[in-house]
């Protein structure tokens, strides 16, 4: 029988799954206050919690303290971040002030994953319903087919991001972060969205930026209030398929 694993456990998956040993990325979270033991700093202003890894055990101690605190929205950076950014918060975290720089695009050291976000229609700042979650991962495999098929890029990562459906398609080589890389990212989310945006989900179009943040699976989405009709649910990686 396999070993379940703990939520701290869970994440640090994540970091495995996207990062090779040693690489640099960041955690932030959204809607905290107060204090807590599991970060410095008071998180009363802007809600705003974050802190820079570079292993994955860490990340996934992080990532948990965070969730247990009950943050609406936990993510991480999906491409590598320049090592100097580790010290800003060396594998801990912080809460964000009014001086905060958090991760730029500039500060992005190559581009690796050409990410996709189907998110249900529905009213802003609510979870979905199960019909509109599960419309949306019946579109991603559609998704997956059709990128696999046009594109030839068949090393991917599916995955649930709560309220919706993710696919990360990784790129068949690491590339530079330049201007002509964001423009190839924007130009295959255009095409992805054309072809699938329906009038029951959306493809999120604003995700080709080098220093998107990504859910970071494992966490739970906390959109508005939780209901019998529209819960709050915990993130999680479906299918790893990379060679």
């Amino acid at each position: 029988m396999d070993k379940k694993l703990t939520k701290a456990e869970t994440c640090a998956e994540v970091y495995r799954h996207y990062f090779l040993p040693g690489e640099v990325c960041e955690i932030r979270a959204y809607g905290l206050s107060r204090s807590n033991k599991a970060w410095e700093g008071w998180a009363g202003g802007n809600g705003i919690v974050y802190g820079y890894f570079n292993n994955p055990e860490d990340f996934g101690l992080c990532a948990a303290a965070l969730d247990d605190a009950k943050a609406e929205g936990i993510y991480f950076t999906l491409n590598p971040v320049t090592p100097d950014a580790l010290a800003r918060a060396v594998n801990r975290l912080k809460a964000s002030g009014p001086k905060t720089v958090c991760t730029q695009d500039k500060e992005i050291r190559i581009i690796r994953w050409l990410p996709v976000d189907i998110d249900p229609v529905r009213l802003s700042g609510i979870s979905s319903t199960t019909d509109e979650l599960k419309s949306a991962l019946g579109l991603r495999n559609k998704i997956i087919q059709w990128v696999e098929t046009n594109y030839k890029w068949d090393q991917w990562i599916a995955a649930c991001s709560g309220n919706g459906s993710h696919v990360t398609f990784r790129l068949p080589q690491d590339q530079p972060n330049t201007p002509e890389t964001t423009e190839k990212i924007k130009r295959a989310l255009v095409a992805i969205s054309k072809a699938f945006t329906n009038a029951q989900n959306q493809v999120d179009l604003i995700v080709y930026n080098p220093s998107h943040i990504w859910k970071l699976y494992g966490t739970v989405a906390r959109k508005g209030d939780h209901t019998e009709i529209r819960p709050h649910r915990r993130s999680y990686i479906q299918k790893v398929h990379l060679r």
